[in-house]
């Protein structure tokens, strides 16, 4: 039997530490919404007890994952937050996540691509959607377009990123013909621009929990239907934000607007032979509020 290098030393550490009950879950909850008191640690760990926090928190500064930080003397206020080393982990433990998926069987639920430029923004979004999907993130479109795939159900997407922009994203998605939704959760106010854009809903930002979760399974709900209908709906969706924030007069003088209003009628004529479908779309629009 061949001696243990030091290299395999040091994956026998790494696993061993956050292969510990506790410890990834305090990580992700300090990426999440760090810095955090103990007692808002306590309030997301569900089970768990202070002892137990108490001795895992001491476990992970010990090895440089996490610091505390004293905010007041009087009142004595604390506050834990990670390290470098500890925010390091992120991207291990998404590589780790991604490999149970793809080895540790197939997972029934759908799948959801969060992509937004701020890490902090895209994992308050995907922990909002993880108690009923599978969340994947990327932290700018280049990472996004690695991520995406026939398996990605729904994309979250932010429009205003460096480098490859969320609007470039979206028009790459199409033209590589994938089933996914796309839900566009952005600080960008919609304009004519929006006309010619093929996504499925519009929720500016930050956007409240229920609110993304409930579009989010409208357009999930969409990817099942024939692709008429989907361009429907998103024909719909975009036509109610211009009717929003557009005059009459501006709606008229929009050359994108009318072109949207002629493949909407288009898009209507063709499921004209199909009212079943057709009353589908107008209940799920209906919900909406579009």
């Amino acid at each position: 039997m061949s001696p243990s290098t030091p290299s395999d030393d040091r994956v026998a550490q790494a696993v061993t530490l956050i292969s510990k009950k506790w410890h990834p879950v305090i990580i992700q909850s300090l990426l999440d919404d760090g810095p955090l008191r103990f007692n808002e640690l306590q309030e997301r760990l569900d089970g768990i007890s202070g002892k137990v926090l108490t001795d895992s928190l001491e476990d992970l500064q010990e090895n440089d994952l996490i610091e505390r930080h004293v905010v007041s003397e009087s009142p004595k206020r604390v506050e834990y937050d990670l390290t470098r080393a500890g925010r390091e982990l992120q991207a291990v433990m998404e590589t780790l996540a991604d490999w149970g998926k793809r080895n540790l069987g197939e997972s029934t639920r759908p799948t959801v691509l969060v992509v937004d430029d701020d890490p902090r923004l895209a994992r308050m979004h995907a922990g909002w959607l993880a108690e009923e999907y599978d969340v994947e993130t990327a932290f700018n479109g280049k990472d996004a377009i690695t991520a995406l795939s026939d398996e990605i159900d729904v994309v979250l997407l932010d429009r205003r990123m460096p480098g490859l922009s969320g609007d470039d994203l979206l028009e790459k998605i199409r033209e590589a013909d994938l089933d996914a939704g796309v839900v566009l959760l952005t600080a960008v106010e919609p304009d004519v621009d929006v006309a010619d854009m093929e996504f499925d809903a519009y929720l500016l930002k930050p956007g409240e929990e229920s609110e993304v979760r409930e579009v989010v399974a409208e357009v999930l709900e969409r990817t099942t239907a024939d692709e008429d209908i989907t361009e429907h709906y998103s024909l719909l969706a975009r036509r109610a934000l211009l009717d929003a924030r557009l005059t009459a007069a501006e709606r008229e003088a929009s050359d994108e607007y009318q072109r949207l209003l002629e493949r909407l009628e288009t898009v209507e004529a063709a499921l004209d032979d199909e009212p079943s479908e057709a009353d589908e779309t107008t209940a799920i629009t209906e919900r909406l509020n579009l």
